[in-house]
C-alpha cells in the first residue's frame, strides 16, 4: 500500500514539473509583441494547431499564438458549410479588429490549414474601416484554385503566402470529390497554386505580384519532415524552418514577387522555386539543344530548377475538365498532365 501511495506521489510531482515547463502562448507579454492566430483544417482533430504553435515558437515567433476554434468536428460538414464558415470568419475579423485597436501598430498574422484557409481569407476580407493585418499563410488550401484573392490582398500590408504540393492526395482525390471549401467546383489551390482571375485588370495582377507568394513542395523538404502530404507543412521542424521566418518578415531570397505558376506559364516565364540555391537546373525531358529559351538562373538555397514543359498556349479550360484530366493522371495512369505535374515528374532521379 505504501508503495502504491509513493508511486502516486511521484506521478503527481512529475506531472506538476511537466506543467511548469509548458509554454504559455497567450501570456500578456506576448500580446504586447503581436498576434498570430492559427486555424485547423476541417474536423480539427489532427493536432495541426499545436504543431504550428510549437514550430512557430521554436522559430523565434515570440508573439501571442492563439488557436481559433471554428470546426464543429465533422470533416464533410466543415468543408461544405459555406454560410456558417463565413459567419465564423466574420467573428474572427471582429476579434482581430479588437486586438488592432487595443494594440495599435503590432503585427498580426493568420495561419490556416486546408479548409481553415477559407476562413483566413474570408476573415481578412471581412475587416472593416481602415483595419489591415500584416499577412497570412495558407497551408494545403482547399479553396478553389481560381478563387479571387484580390479583396484579401488589399487588406494585408506585407504579404500572403501559400504552401502547395502536387503530391497532396487529400486535395487531389478527397477534395476533388467532396468539393472545395468555397464550393467553387474546381481543383484546390493547395495543389498547384492560385492565379489572378481571367481578364483581371493590371491593378489586380500587380497585387498578386507584390503581395502574394506561392511556395511549392519539393523532395528536399523531406529532411524537414514534409513528405508532400496534406499536413506535412505543419510538422514543427518544417514550420520552424520555413514558416516562422515568413511571420517574422524574412522573405524568401528567391521568388518573392514572382507571378503564380499559371501566370508564369502564360507569360513564358520560368517559375522560380522558393528558397533554393546553387543546384544545377534539371532538364525537362526535351531533346538536347531543341530549346531556344535562355539558360536558367542559378537558384539560391538548394532547390533545383526545372525547365518549363512546352505546350501551345490555349484558353483556360473549365474547372470540371481540369479536374477530370488531373484525376485521369493520378488514378487512371493516363498521359494527360498539367504543366506543374509534368515539371514535378520530370527526371525525378536527378533530384537530390
Amino acid at each position: 500500500m505504501r508503495n502504491i501511495a509513493g508511486l502516486l506521489l511521484m506521478t503527481a510531482v512529475a506531472a506538476g514539473a511537466t506543467g511548469c515547463t509548458q509554454v504559455n502562448y497567450t501570456s500578456p507579454d506576448r500580446y504586447e509583441r503581436g498576434l498570430v492566430v492559427v486555424l485547423s483544417g476541417a474536423g480539427g482533430m489532427m493536432g495541426e494547431c499545436d504543431r504550428l504553435r510549437d514550430g512557430l515558437a521554436a522559430g523565434g515567433v515570440d508573439r501571442a499564438l492563439e488557436v481559433y476554434e471554428w470546426s464543429v468536428g465533422g470533416v464533410l460538414l466543415d468543408q461544405a458549410s459555406v454560410e456558417a464558415n463565413h459567419h465564423k470568419a466574420a467573428l474572427l475579423a471582429r476579434r482581430i479588429e479588437t486586438y488592432l485597436h487595443e494594440y495599435s501598430g503590432r503585427p498580426v498574422h493568420l495561419v490556416g490549414v486546408s479548409a481553415g484557409t477559407g476562413l483566413v481569407v474570408w476573415a481578412i476580407e471581412a475587416l472593416t474601416g481602415d483595419d489591415k493585418i500584416t499577412g497570412g499563410v495558407l497551408i494545403s488550401s482547399s479553396l478553389d484554385t481560381q478563387y479571387d484573392l484580390t479583396r484579401a490582398l488589399e487588406r494585408v500590408t506585407d504579404r500572403l503566402y501559400a504552401f502547395t504540393s502536387v503530391a497532396d492526395t487529400v486535395l487531389s482525390l478527397g477534395v476533388s470529390v467532396a468539393g472545395t471549401v468555397d464550393r467553387g467546383g474546381g481543383l484546390a489551390g493547395g495543389l498547384f497554386g492560385f492565379s489572378p482571375p481571367d481578364n483581371a485588370p493590371e491593378a489586380t495582377r500587380a497585387l498578386y505580384r507584390e503581395r502574394f507568394t506561392q511556395i511549392a513542395w519539393w523532395p528536399g523538404d523531406v529532411i524537414l519532415g514534409h513528405i508532400g502530404d496534406h499536413l506535412g507543412a505543419t510538422n514543427p521542424t518544417f514550420v520552424r524552418a520555413r514558416i516562422a521566418p515568413l511571420v517574422l518578415g524574412r522573405r524568401p531570397e528567391n521568388g518573392a514577387g514572382k507571378p503564380p505558376v499559371q501566370e508564369a506559364v502564360k507569360a513564358k516565364e520560368r517559375p522560380v522555386p522558393e528558397g533554393g540555391a546553387g543546384v544545377p537546373p534539371v532538364a525537362s525531358g526535351d531533346a538536347a539543344g531543341s530549346s531556344s529559351e535562355p539558360a536558367a538562373k542559378p537558384a539560391t538555397v538548394g532547390i533545383p530548377q526545372v525547365e518549363d514543359v512546352k505546350r501551345p498556349e490555349s484558353p483556360r479550360r473549365p474547372p470540371s475538365k481540369d479536374k477530370a484530366r488531373f484525376i485521369d493522371w493520378k488514378v487512371g495512369g493516363g498521359s494527360s498532365r498539367t504543366i506543374d505535374e509534368s515539371q514535378f515528374m520530370a527526371e525525378p532521379g536527378r533530384l537530390p
